[in-house]
């Protein structure tokens, strides 16, 4: 049949049917050229090969690939492989942004609300989570759901935020489980129920987030909403403060300089206190008097040199 429709055409001086079959099989080549230059610029990406990511996903970008111009816009944000430009990375951003690409929404949001290569906005950040939140963003969502807990840009709403923040937890968003924690421990919106704090707390300390370490072993030296575990929270306290956050070194320190829950340990408690007095330096400076004068010289020299060597984990 295909071959009397092609004598027909031919017989009658037409040969656009043949013409456009090749111009199609033209543009499936060439949209399958450009979604391996995506692939592949992608994967670049991903393995900090910024040269490659660039040259891959540059054509595509321009011509109108949402996914390449999200990941231009990546570069151009960080100045991975290109001089950084804020401009150029919220331009590219939003081009993806207006095609539906949801991550790109979402950072869009975030240069409003900060005010970067765009004016600062919580209205315009709102509108353009709740874009990025609605293509199921989790990030978007707990985003959205902190300026509907603070009222920056809509109404405040309880509601809505917890509402935003449970759909982000349960897409696993750590910052969003967090949230949630202290919203049950204070009771904001909701009646304080200090076990679904510590609850929340835990399931973002295995989500991975070190604060939320810190948030759940004070629970545990207080016993609220858990059973009173001095060691699990000071090993909780170690783990964030290997980590590299200041209270959390406090604390284990404190606990380590008194023998609480832990083996009293003079020399790691000026450790853990030199380093947390880069910014508790009024809770902890008085801590670190008392242990230099029962360390010598040398001791106190050697931790110093240690903790000047600290790096966060």
């Amino acid at each position: 049949m295909a071959k009397r429709l092609s004598e027909a055409c031919s017989s009658r001086g037409y040969a656009r049917p043949v013409i456009w079959l090749a111009a199609f099989a033209l543009l499936a080549v060439l949209a399958a050229g450009a979604r391996a230059d995506v692939a592949g610029g992608t994967a670049a990406f991903k393995d900090g090969n910024w040269g490659v990511a660039l040259a891959e996903l540059k054509a595509p970008a321009a011509a109108g690939d949402a996914a390449a111009q999200y990941w231009m816009g990546r570069l151009y944000e960080k100045g991975l492989g290109v001089a950084k430009s804020d401009q150029q990375a919220f331009d590219w951003l939003v081009r993806a942004a207006e095609q539906g690409h949801a991550d790109a929404a979402r950072i869009v949001g975030a240069f409003y609300q900060t005010g970067k290569a765009a004016p600062k906005s919580f209205a315009r950040a709102a509108t353009w989570y709740a874009r990025a939140a609605k293509g199921g963003n989790a990030k978007a969502m707990r985003n959205l759901a902190t300026l509907y807990l603070d009222g920056k840009g809509v109404s405040i709403d309880l509601a809505r935020a917890i509402g935003l923040f449970e759909q982000a937890a349960a897409k696993g968003n750590a910052k969003a489980m967090r949230n949630l924690g202290y919203i049950y421990y204070f009771g904001e919106g909701v009646r304080p129920d200090q076990q679904r704090a510590a609850e929340y707390f835990a399931a973002a300390t295995k989500a991975g987030s070190g604060r939320a370490r810190l948030d759940l072993g004070r629970l545990y030296y207080r016993g609220h909403g858990v059973a009173r575990d001095l060691a699990r929270a000071a090993s909780l306290f170690r783990e964030a403060a290997l980590g590299g956050h200041p209270r959390a070194q406090l604390f284990l320190g404190l606990m380590l300089a008194r023998g609480k829950g832990v083996r009293r340990d003079r020399k790691s408690a000026f450790y853990w206190l030199t380093l947390a007095a880069a910014e508790e330096r009024e809770t902890a400076d008085p801590h670190l008097e008392d242990l230099e004068r029962s360390l010598g010289p040398a001791e106190v020299a050697a931790v110093r040199r240690r903790a000047r060597a600290f790096r966060p984990r």
